[in-house]
């Protein structure tokens, strides 16, 4: 199946931090979705931690920033942004890139995402697990089944502690 876990690809959107539709990143005040510090600071150290982003007129600089406001900048070690890379979830190419860059064999990653259709479908597609963050207002897809699914981002950790 997976070889041993070594990194964990993060949405930014949504999954790190609080998304308000229909804005750019320069024009929200951006807030880190609840337990998202927390979560990487518990997950660093042990784990590679990537962030692989659908953007439109975000860029890897960009989104590194907002990551970096908010206090989850010094935990990333990687991001890949579909804008700077060309690609977007859920083709598999941008997560084998994002493990390039995090320095892992991709099928030692697994994606924690909001989407279904993007972050979870495009996991799925590399061959790697993908944990769905699932909002309360969130709706599953016909034919999307995620590897597991979490409320709250505080439950990772201890989902990943069985997968070891």
């Amino acid at each position: 199946m997976m070889s041993q876990l070594r990194a964990i690809f993060f949405d930014a959107g949504n999954t790190l931090v609080v998304e308000e539709p229909g804005k750019h990143l320069w024009e929200m005040d951006i807030q880190p979705i609840p337990g998202a510090v927390e979560t990487l600071a518990r997950l660093h150290g042990h784990y590679r931690i990537g962030v692989i982003s659908n953007t439109v007129g975000s860029g890897d600089a960009e989104v590194a920033q907002v990551l970096d406001q908010v206090g989850l900048g010094r935990f990333i070690d990687a991001l890949v942004t579909s804008r700077d890379f060309g690609r977007a979830k859920p083709d598999p190419a941008i997560y084998a890139e994002g493990a390039r860059r995090l320095g892992v064999p991709l099928d030692s990653t697994c994606m924690v995402g909001d989407r279904l259709d993007t972050d979870i479908a495009g996991a799925l597609n590399a061959g790697i697990a993908g944990v769905w963050l699932r909002h309360s207002d969130a709706l599953p897809i016909d034919g999307i089944i995620p590897t597991h699914v979490i409320t709250r981002l505080a439950e990772l950790p201890d989902w990943l502690d069985t997968r070891r």
